[in-house]
C-alpha cells in the first residue's frame, strides 16, 4: 500500500471515529448521517482520479451553498436551533474532502473536519461511545501524523513512494498511550465545574409512563406497553436494604379527582406534616439514598417517604412545596442524596393516631359530583363495625388485593370509570387500585390522596446499584395520621407496576450497558472536587497512607488543586522523556557530523533523498557546488571509516572532521 493511499484511509477512519463520538453524544439526524457513513465507506476502497474530483466539485459547492443558507434561516429567522444545519454542512465537507483526488493536499482540513465533530460531541453528555471514539481517533490521529508527514517528505525529496513497516506504525500507534496518560492525568487534576452552564449540555426531557402531573383512569381500547428506558439509578451508601425491591419511590402528589382524572389544586394552602413528627415519631432507622434521575418534564425529586433531608450532589436546588412534593431548580440530570425513614410506624402507634392536626377537608375529602352512591355504600360495608382509620385503611387495601392486575385497558369509554372497576370489571392497572382506596377512605371521613412514583427496580451486580426503568412506575395511597403525617398504603396485588418487569431478551446485556453508562456519568460528565476528593480519599486508604483528611482539604482548596496538577504534569513528561532516551540509542559523534553534512545540503537547495548513500552524496555536490567538494569529501571519508571500517577516530581526526564539516557549510552558503 503506497503511503498516500495509507495516509488517506487511515484520515477517512478519522472522520468515522469522529461520527461516532458525536453519535455518542448528540446523535445525527437519519438522511445525513446514512448519507455520509456510505460516502466516507467509499472513499476508503475509491479514490477518484483528478478529472472526477474536479467533476464531483462541482457537485459539493451548490449543496455546501444550500446548507449556509439553511443555517442562516435557523439564525434569523426561525430563530432555532442552529447546531443541527451547521452540523449537517460540517458532513458535507468532510464527505468531499474525502472523496479528493489522492494528490490533493487536503491533510489539514481533513484533520480540522473531524476535530471539528470530537469537539462538536463535547457540547452535549457524551456517552461511553465518545470515550470509544476519542480513544480510537487519538490512535488514529497519531499514526496519520507520522504517515503524513513522510508522505511530505516522499513529494519534497521526489519519491513516488516509500515503504512503511507494520512495526513503526505499531510503535508510533503506541504512543497514543502516552497521550491519553496525560490526557487522562490532567482530567483528575483539574475538575469540572458544574455542567448547569452548557448550554447544549442538558438531555432532553421525557415522558414517563403512568408519570405525569395528573393521573387518569379514562384510558381505554389498548394495553400498557412496556418501557425499559431508565428512570433513576439509586445508590445505597450504607449497604443495600433487605426489602429495596418493594420500595415505593415517591414523586408527586394529587388532591383533586373530578371522576377520571387527578390532578394538583392550584393554590394548595400547606398539607404537609411538620418535618419534626418524621424525625421524633417515627421511629425506624434512617435510609440513606444516592439518586441519579432522568430530567423529566416535571421537575420532581424521587425519594422514599418520608424524606428528613436532602443533598444535591450537583448544582440542583431542591424545594418543598405545600403538598410535601420535592421539586428542584437548575438544568441538566438531578443527582442528590436524601436520607428518609426506612418504613412507616406499627399499628399499634397508628392506630392511636385519632385525634390532632389535619390538612384542609376540602381538598383531602374532595369527592366528584357524580359518584356512584353505591361505593359510599361499598365502604360503609367493608368498614363496619371497625373503629380506628387504619384499621378501615387496611380493610380496604385488603379487599382491593383481592382483585386482579392487568395491563389490559378497558375496552370503551363506558367501561372506564371507576364503578365498572369496583363492581363489573374487579381487574385494572395501579391507577384504578389507588383511586378507589383513596375515593372510599374520603367517603369515610379520612384524608387521603393519590401519590404516584416508581415501586422496586432491578439490581445491578455490576454497578452495586438499583436500577428503576419506567416499567416500575406506580399508583398508590397516603393517608393521614394525626401526629405521624401522611402514611403509605399500596392496595395494588402483587406484580402491580405499570409494565411490570422488561420483556426483552436483551435486558441482562442492557443492565450491565448502563452499569458502565453509570459509571461514565459518575466519575466523568460528573466529575467535580467532591468526586475528586473522594477519589483522592480512596487512593490514600489503599495505599497505607495517613493524614487523608488534610490531602483531602488540601485538593478541594484551589492552591492544591494547582500545584497537583502541575506536578502530575511535569512528572508525566519527565517520565516521557527518560523513556524517549532510553528507548533508542544515542546516534555516534561520527554519525550526527555526517548528518548535518546532509541537512546542510538539503538547505542549499540539493536534492537529498532518504536513500542518498554517502559517495553518491559527494558526488551531488561535485556536480552542484564544486566549491565544497573537499571539504565534504573529508567528512565522508572519516564518517565510513569510522561507521564499516569500525575505526575509532582520535581527537586530532574528530578535530579535523569538525572543520571540514564548517568549510563544506560555508561552501555550500556560498552562490556559484
Amino acid at each position: 500500500m503506497s503511503v498516500r493511499l495509507l495516509h488517506r484511509r487511515l484520515a477517512v477512519l478519522m472522520c468515522f471515529a469522529g461520527l461516532l463520538a458525536f453519535a455518542g453524544g448528540a446523535g445525527f439526524e437519519p438522511v445525513s448521517a446514512v448519507l455520509v457513513t456510505l460516502a466516507l465507506a467509499l472513499a476508503f476502497v475509491w479514490q477518484p482520479d483528478r478529472h472526477t474530483s474536479a467533476r464531483l466539485e462541482r457537485i459539493w459547492l451548490p449543496l455546501a451553498a444550500l446548507l449556509v443558507v439553511r443555517a442562516l434561516v435557523h439564525v434569523f429567522v426561525i430563530r432555532d436551533d442552529v447546531v443541527v444545519p451547521v452540523v449537517d454542512l460540517l458532513l458535507l465537507l468532510m464527505a468531499a474532502e474525502a472523496l479528493r483526488a489522492l494528490e490533493a493536499p487536503n491533510d489539514i482540513r481533513l484533520y480540522a473536519l473531524s476535530f471539528a465533530l470530537i469537539l462538536a460531541s463535547t457540547a452535549y453528555r457524551p456517552g461511553v461511545l465518545f470515550l470509544l471514539a476519542f480513544v480510537a481517533y487519538v490512535t488514529l490521529a497519531t499514526v496519520a501524523l507520522m504517515v503524513g508527514h513522510l508522505k511530505r517528505s516522499a513529494a519534497r525529496h521526489g519519491l513516488r513512494d516509500m515503504p512503511v513497516g507494520r512495526r513503526m506504525l505499531g510503535t508510533t500507534a503506541a504512543l497514543s498511550g502516552v497521550i491519553l496518560l496525560v490526557a487522562a492525568l490532567v482530567f483528575v487534576t483539574f475538575p469540572r465545574v458544574s455542567r448547569a452552564w452548557a448550554g447544549r449540555g442538558h438531555d432532553l426531557a421525557t415522558s414517563i409512563a403512568g408519570f405525569a402531573d395528573e393521573v387518569s383512569i379514562g384510558e381505554y381500547g389498548s394495553r400498557i406497553f412496556g418501557n425499559p428506558e431508565i428512570a433513576l439509578r439509586v445508590e445505597f451508601p450504607d449497604g443495600p436494604p433487605a426489602d429495596m425491591l418493594s420500595m415505593h419511590w415517591r414523586g408527586r402528589s394529587y388532591d383533586h379527582f373530578d371522576g377520571v382524572r387527578w390532578s394538583r389544586t392550584r393554590g394548595l394552602p400547606p398539607s404537609s406534616a411538620p418535618i419534626r413528627w418524621y424525625r421524633e415519631r417515627w421511629t425506624a432507622p434512617v435510609v440513606v439514598q444516592r439518586i441519579y434521575g432522568a430530567p423529566l418534564d416535571v421537575r420532581v425529586l424521587f425519594a422514599l417517604h418520608p424524606v428528613l433531608r436532602i443533598q444535591p450532589d450537583n448544582g440542583i436546588q431542591p424545594l418543598a412545596d405545600n403538598a410535601g412534593d420535592f421539586m428542584y431548580w437548575g438544568s441538566g440530570s438531578p443527582s442528590y442524596t436524601v436520607f428518609s425513614r426506612a418504613w412507616s410506624p406499627g399499628a399499634g402507634e397508628l392506630r392511636s393516631a385519632e385525634a390532632g392536626f389535619s390538612p384542609p377537608e376540602r381538598y383531602f375529602l374532595q369527592l366528584p359530583s357524580d359518584l356512584d352512591p353505591r361505593i359510599p355504600a361499598l365502604a360503609d360495608s367493608l368498614t363496619r363495625g371497625l373503629r380506628t382509620r387504619y384499621d378501615k385503611a387496611m380493610a380496604v387495601q385488603r379487599w382491593l388485593k383481592t382483585f386482579r392486575y392487568t395491563l389490559e385497558l378497558p375496552a370503551t369509554a363506558n367501561d372506564a370509570t371507576l364503578s365498572h372497576f369496583l363492581f363489573v370489571r374487579k381487574a385494572g392497572h395501579c391507577e384504578y387500585f389507588s383511586t378507589a382506596m383513596a375515593v372510599m377512605l374520603r367517603t369515610l371521613g379520612i384524608e387521603a390522596r393519590n401519590v404516584n412514583g416508581f415501586l422496586g427496580g432491578e439490581w445491578s451486580q455490576f454497578g452495586d446499584y438499583l436500577v428503576v426503568t419506567q416499567n416500575q412506575a406506580h399508583s398508590w395511597v397516603e393517608v393521614w395520621f394525626p401526629g405521624y403525617g401522611w402514611v403509605t398504603f399500596d392496595p395494588t396485588p402483587a406484580g402491580g407496576g405499570a409494565g411490570g418487569r422488561a420483556e426483552s431478551w436483551f435486558w441482562p446485556g442492557r443492565i450491565l450497558l448502563d452499569g458502565i453508562q453509570h459509571r461514565w456519568s459518575k466519575w466523568v460528565l460528573d466529575y467535580n472536587v467532591e468526586s475528586q476528593a473522594r477519589l483522592l480519599r480512596g487512593w490514600t486508604r489503599a495505599l497505607g497512607g495517613r493524614g487523608v483528611d488534610e490531602a483531602v482539604r488540601a485538593v478541594r482548596g484551589q492552591g492544591g488543586r494547582g500545584l497537583l496538577g502541575l506536578l502530575l504534569v511535569v512528572l508525566v513528561i519527565a517520565g516521557g522523556v527518560v523513556w524517549a532516551r532510553r528507548g533508542s540509542a544515542p546516534r555516534r559523534w561520527e554519525s550526527r557530523m555526517y548528518l548535518r553534512l546532509r541537512g546542510s545540503c538539503a538547505r542549499a537547495g540539493l536534492r537529498v533523498a532518504p536513500g542518498l548513500t554517502p559517495l553518491a552524496l559527494v558526488d551531488r555536490i561535485r556536480r552542484e557546488r564544486g566549491a565544497a567538494t573537499q571539504p565534504a569529501q573529508k567528512v565522508v571519508d572519516l564518517y565510513l571509516r569510522s561507521r564499516y571500517g569500525g575505526e575509532a577516530l582520535g581527537a586530532s581526526q574528530r578535530r579535523e572532521m569538525r572543520d571540514a564539516l564548517e568549510a563544506a557549510r560555508r561552501k555550500l552558503r556560498e552562490r556559484n
